[in-house]
């Protein structure tokens, strides 16, 4: 059953609201469910339901999963996304389909800012209105330098800021040069937003110091404050007396999996075959929480961060390396202190009876993906298993066949349960010894990384039950279905490609990975699983257990990372507090720092991108002028988007560069179409393109259009589920 089918069907929305107290007062839906007389899964519902009315403006949902009602009827609170021609989207912070924001109605707020608005309707759309700056998220930025008589000012880079932004404290900086300036007056201010110079860059590689200028743009924290490195360089390994107060695991033949360019880990596994069938899984987590402590240098650096940024030449670490690479690293042969997962998995692979407690291990290798799947015969089915040529490695032979056997009848069942199973391949930029690009490639994957992968997913989820049975909150994960606008672009777009998506009641994972699977060897199997991924809802951070649609899970977390993510640090403190009996945080406290780190994630990932996109175009320069095949991925007012088949880059034809008549936009079909010929260039379509230019600056690759090689299928106006209008979208 639902959490929606179990809400009782008197509580209407009326109920709700009434419940809730009036501003500037306001309740946790916790405390609202307990008044309400609801029990767990109530609860959950109950959380949907305040979403939706907070989504209409008819509530006010604070951080934290807080609700109210008169002080803010009518407004929503959320993220400003600007874009260069001045208007702007609003990520709503309860999380739902993003509202537009005119020009006229962003005010003073700028991109990233954290803003309250008022929900209007404009021709029949639900638009919104900033009315108050909650919060600045833009804190430093990249642009030149400019200097007069009358004063110094930058010039942002960054289209989406304000054109130009006046200097307090210039430092070196000179006219022309290309400077980060941290706000220290925003806009709206008298005399209008200021800065002072934090950073003037020099004469790096051509990827270094672009890389530099995107963190800058970004406002990633780069240094630790000097009381961070300081606690970090004090932190002591494990002594005689450390392990006398915990399980002794360093017998235990646990072993790390990583890629071959890691240098921090977090996890180590070990898998034996029981006496009445099935497996015990051990699964070892570094005890971050035992070195950061809450409140502490340390922690106040991880919370500004709440993420380790992965970029291609470089990592940003949440963690000094002190602690990152060396005392929180799982290294073989060192003993490390851990918190650790032992679960019982049935031959059938479900996971009955576990255990969580700390424990001080001594990992007995590092083993690479690459290696694993050289031993166990994993790279493809004509594969066979091999001889490691190092006794050590050798020997763990036996842990590795029951891990693989093991996490083989964990993802079996999970197939049974019903999990979205994508095939999407990850850039992987490849650096030559210089630094330069020398080429852009699908990252190799293999049933090594899934043995990995389904052993922390079974750890991740024993650790969500065991906090949804004790109904105590943590910091959960949670993926929300798929949106029906989503969907309905998906189903056209499946008719349209010959490969029909019949979906009957809500989607479930399952039935969306059975239409995957179903596609083969289709032509347009790449650009449908895009399509897919693009339908889907953005996961987040919630104190409160909830589906995730992906995993086709109802309770999941994030406890196998804590070098690298905040949230994971956080349920192990909540772990080790329950286990020495300590004060437990209360749901408010979660909840916002749910909120922060689902914030500060976005930010990350923006930022990967980006310099994965920087990376593309310094590969891309070396290639001007030379010609490949590619398919249209995308399809825009500016033009087509076109993934090259030889490389994992993109690029786009503008719509100047189809010269053979004169095209016309339609924004419904997203379809270009000429007025004379009736030429149709859209999804699907498979092109010859040519390299014309490049600009890293604004990380934007220029194709010409050679020849058309397979015209893109007709595709059907998209129809909301239940209703005949046609889908407007904006």
């Amino acid at each position: 059953m639902s959490s929606r089918d179990s809400q009782p069907p008197e509580l209407r929305d009326a109920d709700i609201i009434a419940a809730l107290p009036p501003g500037p007062r306001d309740v946790h839906v916790r405390e609202l469910a307990r008044a309400l007389g609801l029990d767990t899964e109530g609860r959950r519902g109950l959380r949907d339901r305040l979403k939706a009315l907070a989504d209409a403006g008819r509530i006010e949902r604070l951080r934290g999963n807080r609700f109210c009602r008169g002080t803010h009827a009518g407004e929503v609170t959320g993220t400003l996304t600007m874009t260069a021609r001045g208007f702007g989207f609003l990520s709503l912070d309860g999380g739902g389909e993003d509202l537009f924001v005119a020009g006229r109605n962003v005010g003073d707020a700028m991109h990233r800012d954290r803003v309250r608005a008022r929900v209007i309707e404009h021709h029949g759309d639900r638009e919104a209105s900033v009315s108050e700056i909650l919060e600045h998220g833009t804190r430093t930025f990249v642009g030149t330098f400019r200097e007069t008589r009358a004063g110094c000012w930058i010039t942002p880079q960054d289209p989406r800021l304000p054109e130009n932004v006046g200097v307090t404290d210039r430092g070196e900086a000179r006219e022309g040069d290309r400077v980060a300036g941290e706000f220290t007056v925003w806009a709206g201010e008298p005399g209008g937003p200021a800065c002072r110079v934090i950073r003037v860059f020099g004469t790096d590689t051509a990827g270094a110091r672009e890389t530099d200028i995107i963190v800058y743009d970004l406002g990633l924290p780069v240094e630790f404050s000097p009381a961070a490195e300081a606690q970090a360089n004090a932190a002591k390994a494990p002594t005689k007396r450390d392990v006398g107060r915990r399980h002794d695991l360093r017998q235990r033949e646990l072993l790390t999996c990583d890629p071959e360019s890691a240098r921090d880990f977090d996890d180590a596994m070990h898998a034996e075959p029981l006496d009445d069938g099935g497996w015990r899984l051990t699964v070892a987590i570094a005890d971050v929480a035992h070195y950061v402590t809450e409140g502490s240098p340390l922690d106040e650096d991880a919370h500004a961060r709440s993420t380790s940024v992965y970029l291609p030449d470089r990592v940003l670490p949440m963690l000094p390396h002190a602690l990152s690479g060396n005392l929180c690293s799982l290294r073989p042969d060192e003993d490390r202190f851990a918190l650790v997962v032992e679960m019982e998995v049935a031959p059938s692979g479900e996971v009955g009876r576990y255990d969580i407690y700390e424990a001080v291990i001594n990992s007995h290798a590092r083993f690479t993906y690459e290696r694993v799947a050289h031993m166990l015969g994993l790279r493809s089915a004509e594969d066979e298993p091999a001889t490691d040529p190092e006794a050590p490695f050798e020997a763990l032979r036996p842990v590795l066949e029951d891990l693989l056997d093991c996490t083989r009848a964990l993802r079996s069942y999970r197939k049974r349960r019903g999990y979205l199973d994508l095939d999407i391949p990850e850039p992987r930029i490849l650096l030559d010894t210089d630094g330069q690009v020398s080429d852009v490639v699908p990252a190799e994957r293999n049933e090594a990384h899934k043995l990995v992968e389904e052993a922390m997913l079974a750890a991740n989820e024993a650790v969500a039950r065991h906090f949804v049975q004790q109904d105590r909150p943590a910091i959960f994960r949670i993926h929300d279905s798929p949106p029906a606008a989503g969907l309905a672009r998906l189903m056209a777009a499946g008719a349209a490609f010959d490969a029909p998506l019949v979906l009957k009641g809500k989607p479930t994972p399952g039935r969306l990975s059975q239409w995957l699977r179903a596609l083969g060897d289709h032509p347009h199997r790449r650009i449908l699983h895009q399509l897919l991924l693009r339908s889907m809802a953005v996961a987040a951070y919630n104190e409160e257990a909830g589906l995730h649609f992906g995993l086709g899970s109802d309770q999941y977390l994030h406890f196998t990372s804590p070098i690298r993510r905040y949230p994971d640090l956080i349920v192990h403190r909540l772990l080790k507090a329950e286990l020495h009996g300590d004060t437990l945080p209360d749901a408010d406290a979660l909840g916002a720092l749910a909120d922060h780190c689902s914030r500060r994630e976005r930010i990350a990932v923006d930022a990967e991108r980006t310099v994965q996109d920087l990376y593309k175009c310094l590969f891309l320069a070396h290639h001007i002028g030379e010609s490949f095949e590619g398919l249209v991925i995308g399809v825009m007012s500016i033009g087509l988007f076109v993934q090259l088949d030889e490389h994992l880059v993109e690029g786009l034809v503008p719509l100047a560069n189809l010269r053979d008549d004169q095209y016309e936009f339609d924004e419904e079909l997203k379809e270009f179409r000429g007025r004379k010929n009736g030429r149709r260039f859209a999804l699907g379509a498979r092109l010859r393109v040519r390299i014309n230019s490049v600009d890293t600056t604004r990380r934007r690759v220029e194709l010409g259009l050679v020849a058309v090689l397979v015209d893109a299928p007709s595709m059907p106006r998209a129809i909301r589920p239940g209703n005949e209008r046609p889908v407007k979208r904006r």
